[in-house]
């Protein structure tokens, strides 16, 4: 069975999808949702005397037109999809365009199907890909000759998605394009550190098939070319600029929230391990088990669960071969994702024992494998030797709902929030990492009630004892560009993918693997790249490189 699709980030319309962290899913519910008045449709460009959503409406009918006009067709040709991009652009979507555009740098090049605002807006067009075993082509990701990068047939192909993603990288004129695979497009943003894949796409043919006008007004608002700013503006002077740094304001706002849920989860755990286990008190009192023993193998089932809550999310967990059902016998009965709907409900929070035993199965499974839930063998953070003193413990559903519940949901203004784990990137997770390093357990009121120290009882804490500091992705990837970069460059070129699968990449205090991940994505993306132009298999890419070259220690046993 083939793998399911990736489940996108979900924001209620049905042909619109948002992969990584571009413009977050909330601010663009925002968006669609802007307010209809005479200063918005002034925004837009409108005509003196015209509401905004008649103006939307008006021009749903001309796009859909003109896409009625190109579907027509037996099997458009590039040329035939330019001309039909051009004009929607043009006549729905309030741009003024020119090209076709070759740009050069150095010995790379870019050709640009389009250009709008003097350049400020590129804009790669290809045709729809052939379908494949009954399934719709990923015209994104197929590599044609015409946007081959380089001469003399270096990389002479090379696909549409990363042809923009490497002209929006390598140009300062420009901070966000769009590309049409069709009648699919996406908008893209400058994204040179390449931490993960990030756009929104919108699938006009299902927009403009279905009637789907809620959807069409999102993605109108969204990518309407009074958003990209100016012609003579700078290059991050814009609505969408402005969108994005808003969203990661609120992100950042989030991010603190989830470090502080990740506390109040880990104090749950706590205290009902102390209310439901009197011989682990009993051995904590003799100090045959410390507090931090203890705490660090709470750390590791927290750990094990936000595992979980990140594969579940992005369609990781399970092998290909896996069956729908397996695959709905673990999510209806065991996943994560069940026991995050499960503690939303208060009957759920009782004193019986179920949940933790059904957790374990799941940290069991993925120990060892377990074919019945389609589950792999991934040892390492699963390994039952981690957490013996949890494993015979008991936990209450009360205590484990809690911890469920903080972990899957943040209240904003009084409203129950799923938290994304979906897209949380690296820098996210390090930052709620390195703020758990902080804790210090302890137990209060003759050692039935579980907390944390505060204040000047903190400074033995883990972070500060192994000098573990977080390393902002900013300087993760300056670091990659002069240190990396180079030593990829010269590999490729003396001996093409096995050059660079020879490669050792150590890092000696590697922390949670912030500058590792970096590094792999890197040598993943160009090992892809390289064996296939046409179709780059860029997973089975990233296994060999992480395999084969990757390796990091750290004195801190919880970091690895």
């Amino acid at each position: 069975m083939a793998r399911a699709t990736r489940r996108p980030a979900d924001i209620g319309f049905s042909a619109i999808t948002i992969e990584g962290g571009l413009i977050a899913p909330d601010q663009v519910l925002a968006i669609a949702s802007a307010t209809p008045d005479q200063k918005t449709a002034a925004d837009y460009g409108c005509p003196k005397g015209t509401g905004l959503r008649e103006e939307i409406t008006r021009y749903f009918r001309i796009a859909q037109a003109h896409w009625q006009a190109w579907a027509r067709l037996d099997q458009p040709t590039g040329p035939q999809t330019a001309a039909f991009v051009r004009d929607l652009l043009q006549q729905a979507f309030g741009f003024a365009l020119t090209g076709p555009h070759l740009h050069r740098r150095e010995d790379r090049r870019f050709a640009i199907t389009w250009e709008g605002k003097a350049g400020r807006v590129p804009i790669v067009v290809a045709p729809p890909a052939p379908a494949e075993r009954g399934r719709p082509g990923d015209g994104f990701a197929r590599a044609l000759p015409e946007f081959g990068d380089g001469e003399g047939g270096r990389m002479a192909r090379r696909a549409p998605g990363v042809l923009l993603q490497d002209w929006l990288n390598a140009t300062a004129a420009a901070q966000w394009g769009l590309v049409f695979a069709g009648d699919r497009v996406r908008l893209m943003r400058d994204n040179a550190s390449l931490t993960r894949p990030a756009w929104i796409e919108a699938d006009l043919g299902a927009i403009f098939r279905d009637e789907m006008f809620a959807d069409f007004a999102a993605i109108w608002l969204l990518i309407h070319a009074s958003r990209f700013g100016g012609e003579g503006a700078a290059a991050g002077d814009c609505a969408l600029e402005r969108w994005r740094e808003a969203g990661m304001r609120v992100g950042a706002s989030a991010r603190e929230r989830l470090r502080g849920n990740v506390e109040e989860a880990l104090k749950a755990l706590g205290q009902g391990l102390l209310d439901a286990n009197p011989a682990l008190r009993t051995r904590l009192d003799a100090g045959d088990l410390t507090m931090p023993q203890l705490f660090e193998q709470m750390l590791r089932v927290v750990y094990r669960l936000i595992f979980l809550a990140v594969a579940e999310d992005r369609d990781l967990l399970h092998p290909a071969a896996a069956t729908r059902q397996v695959r709905q016998l673990y999510a209806s009965h065991y996943g994560f994702a069940w026991l995050r709907e499960r503690s939303t409900r208060r009957q759920a929070h009782d004193h019986h024992h179920d949940a933790w035993e059904g957790v374990k199965v799941v940290f069991r499974a993925l120990e060892r494998g377990e074919g019945l839930l389609g589950l792999p063998a991934l040892g390492g953070l699963f390994d039952r030797a981690l957490t013996p003193d949890l494993d015979a413990a008991q936990v209450p559903n009360r205590a484990l709902m809690a911890v469920a519940f903080k972990l899957g949901w943040l209240i904003e203004d009084g409203r129950r929030v799923r938290i994304n784990w979906r897209d949380m990137a690296t820098e996210e997770l390090g930052s709620v990492y390195e703020g758990l390093l902080e804790l210090v357990p302890l137990r209060q009121d003759e050692g039935r009630t579980f907390a944390f120290a505060e204040g000047a009882d903190t400074k033995g804490n883990a972070r500060k004892v192994s000098g573990s500091y977080y390393t902002p992705d900013s300087l993760v990837q300056c670091l990659l560009d002069s240190a990396l970069d180079p030593v990829l460059e010269r590999a490729e070129a003396e001996g093409g993918v096995e050059a660079i699968l020879a490669l050792n990449i150590i890092d000696p205090a590697c922390g949670s693997g912030h500058f590792l991940l970096g590094a792999a994505r890197r040598m993943a993306n160009r090992v892809a790249q390289l064996r296939n132009p046409d179709a780059p298999d860029y997973n089975a890419a990233m296994r060999d490189v992480v395999r084969d070259c990757i390796h990091g220690v750290d004195r801190n046993p919880m970091a690895v």
